[in-house]
């Protein structure tokens, strides 16, 4: 890779939440010096991973989406040694509750898929999951699945460290400078145009997040990539929520919860919600998530609501990310449309995609994450969505 200048760069990364400074140092890692991440927002992490609800788990539906969480967790649980910071991973596990029998079922095989592949999931009966998480009402729950190794993270410190670290490999981020197009000469991307000049580079990395599909539209790119506005609501303090508790996700409902800051934060993906950028809070949902909630957490009863935002998924049709070069430009590497999955798959994007750009492949087989499986009709939709 050749050095880097003020107008020029080996690699430049559109992006600096946390798919975006992964990327970045990863990059750095591999020896790319002068990467630059360009970022309109004042700060890393901004935009969608300052709303993260700070899920990790690997219990996926498809097995490519396993594997990247798996290494991922890999990667999170020597993250606050080899990047030098507090922790920020807690493995307190993802509880999943099934009422449905057809649902029970898909999870029950899901989980041999899973241990097939090496993670440690396990089927709890409804008295298992009682023991587990007392205080649960079980009533209408067939079975559970549970995996000690998902756990909870620290999205704005995974980010900034990651930062700090892709700085001392030399990477330049620039924030406050906002991409606005990019330079297509022959069928390849040969520059950023930004609001300040243009940066020639031979390769963009796409890590926009909910704003990949213009970043995209800007090479000629159809990248079906929409954003969702998704809520979380946090209480005050409860007993119930002690510092090993579970991310529980009642599959019946939709809504998942967990410990957050000696309370806990509820969430619902509201399936009515049309596409767009409006981050503003809808509190007219806050019933339906709380009223689930109640019925699963009788002590919820008594919370009160401290505090709500609303952040953006980047979503696809198949609730699987794009990820790798697309076919009709060069130059070009989208790493988007994570649909919710961003944080917990980010340690793992961020080494796949600098494999890629320095070796020319990937260590994992991403092809049916390429962007032409929608057009080939090979979209083979992720279940395990929340």
């Amino acid at each position: 890779m050749s050095q880097g200048g003020a107008d020029r760069a080996p690699v430049v990364v559109i992006g600096a939440g946390c798919i975006g400074a992964s990327i970045a140092y990863h990059l750095g890692r591999r020896g790319v010096k002068d990467v630059v991440v360009l970022e309109k927002e004042p700060f890393a992490g901004a935009g969608s991973t300052s709303k993260a609800a700070g899920g990790i788990r690997a219990q996926f539906s498809t097995p490519l989406n396993v594997r990247i969480s798996m290494l991922s967790i890999a990667q999170l649980e020597r993250f606050a040694e080899e990047m030098e910071t507090d922790p920020v991973f807690f493995q307190v596990g993802y509880l999943f509750l099934l009422c449905d029998p057809e649902q029970w079922a898909a999870f029950q095989a899901q989980a041999d898929m899973q241990r097939g592949l090496g993670l440690p999931v396990r089927t709890l009966s409804p008295a298992e999951v009682l023991e587990l998480v007392p205080g649960l009402n079980v009533e209408d729950v067939l079975g559970g699945t549970f995996c000690p190794k998902d756990g909870l993270a620290n999205p704005h410190e995974i980010t900034q460290a990651y930062v700090a670290q892709a700085r001392r490999l030399g990477a330049r981020f620039e924030f406050g400078r906002a991409a606005r197009g990019l330079v297509v000469e022959g069928g390849r991307v040969t520059g950023v145009v930004t609001d300040t000049g243009t940066i020639a580079t031979p390769m963009v990395v796409n890590a926009a997040g909910p704003h990949a599909a213009e970043v995209a539209a800007w090479a000629g790119v159809d990248l079906p990539v929409q954003p969702v506005r998704r809520h979380c609501f946090t209480t005050q303090p409860l007993p119930f929520a002690h510092d090993r508790l579970p991310m529980i996700v009642d599959m019946k409902s939709g809504v998942y919860m967990h410990r957050e800051s000696g309370g806990m934060l509820l969430g619902l993906a509201n399936r009515d919600e049309p596409p767009g950028f409006n981050t503003a809070v809808n509190w007219d949902l806050l019933e339906r998530v709380v009223e689930p909630a109640i019925h699963r957490v009788p002590a919820l009863a008594t919370a009160e609501i401290s505090n709500a935002w609303a952040g953006l998924y980047e979503t696809t049709p198949d609730h699987n990310a794009v990820i790798g070069p697309p076919a009709a430009v060069g130059g070009l590497m989208l790493a988007n449309g994570f649909s919710g999955h961003g944080l917990m798959h980010a340690p793992a994007v961020g080494q796949l995609v600098a494999e890629w750009i320095v070796d020319g492949r990937p260590s994992l087989d991403l092809t049916p994450l390429r962007l032409e499986r929608f057009a080939a009709a090979e979209a083979v939709a992720e279940a395990n969505v929340i």
